[in-house]
Parts: C-alpha cells; structure tokens; sequence
C-alpha cells in the first residue's frame, strides 16, 4: 500500500475516533452457561457508560455461579447529549433452561428516544449457553441509537430462540417558516410530536 493511501486511512480512523468520543454511550453484556454432565456452569457481565462532558453515570455488574448461574450488568449515564440506559442479564441452571436478555435506551435532548431490546432462550440437551448484549448512545447533533444482540447454543440436540427488537420515535419538530404582513418570517412548530 502507498504511504499516502495509509496516512489517508489512518487519518479517516483518527476522525471516526474523534466522532464517536463526541457521544453518549452506555453498553451492557452479560452470559450464562449450565455444565456439561452436572458440571457447574459459567456467568460473566460487562458494563461500560462513555459520556461526553462532566454528567453523572453508574455502571454495576453481578456474576453468581452454582447451581444456578446469573449474570447481570447494568450502565446509565447522562451528559449534555442526553440519557442513555443498557441493562443485560443472563441466567442457566445445571438443568432446565437458559435465557439471556438486553433492554437499551437512549433519550437524545431533542427528545428523539431509542428502543432496543434482544432476548434468547436456549432448552433441551445437555448443556445451555446464551448470550445478550447491547448499547444505546446520543451524540450532539440529537441523533441517538439502541442496538441489541441475543445468541444462544445447546449441545447434544435441543432448541434456541432469539429475538431482538429496535425502534426510534420522537425528534425534533419541525419548523415552517411562512411570510406575513406584519413579520417577514413566521415560525410555526408542528403539533405531531403531542401524540
């Protein structure tokens, strides 16, 4: 590759750095596993919060293993862009079943809000493992986003079920300038945002 070719991509990755770190983000996973032949089983979480400027924020994660093994973790944090919330949880027994979960939310200061949601359910054979994760971020142009993932696997025959959801609504209303007699410009919001 041409030096100017790696300077341009190294400059590119630089600037995409420089965006992202511009934002709001909360971000979660979390995982359980049962044991293989009564075996005890794994559980780990991760919570991360990045916020842009000085705004109050609270990260927690629980990993318990045994006979039941729970893992969970949650991030929230607001700054000057708005509030994002990622909480993931997972549960596996050494028998039964094992679900996993992510609820993300991100409420951008233009009031724009960002839904997602990602869930995984693993049954049957003789060892369950799932996995849920998620982030929600807001950055300052009143753009905001939710992301969830849900994977899961059995061994030795059973069944998985996964589902993950994301939705966005809200904004900023939009404005319409019209000409009057007595003003040049008028603005007028739209009432849509009411419903």
């Amino acid at each position: 590759m041409k030096p100017l070719n790696r300077y341009a991509i190294g400059v590119l990755i630089g600037a995409m750095g420089a965006v992202n770190a511009m934002a709001g983000q909360a971000a979660t996973r979390a995982a359980a596993s049962s044991g293989r032949g009564g075996k005890a089983g794994t559980a780990a979480a991760t919570a991360d919060y990045q916020g842009h400027g000085n705004g109050p924020s609270l990260t927690k994660t629980q990993a318990i293993t045994g006979d039941v093994n729970f893992a969970r973790g949650v991030a929230v944090g607001a700054d000057q862009d708005g509030i994002d919330l990622s909480f993931s949880h997972a549960i596996a027994g050494r028998l039964g079943l094992a679900y996993a979960g992510t609820l993300n939310i991100s409420i951008g200061h233009d009031g724009k809000v960002s839904t997602s949601y990602g869930g995984v359910l693993s049954e049957g054979g003789k060892a369950r493992s799932v996995e849920a994760a998620g982030s929600a971020s807001s950055d300052r142009h009143g753009g905001g986003s939710a992301q969830a993932s849900a994977t899961g696997h059995t061994a030795g025959g059973g069944e998985v079920k996964a589902y993950t959801q994301s939705n966005t609504i809200g904004g900023p209303c939009p404005v319409i300038y019209r000409s009057g007699p007595a003003h040049r410009y008028v603005a007028v919001r739209s009432d849509h945002w009411r419903r």
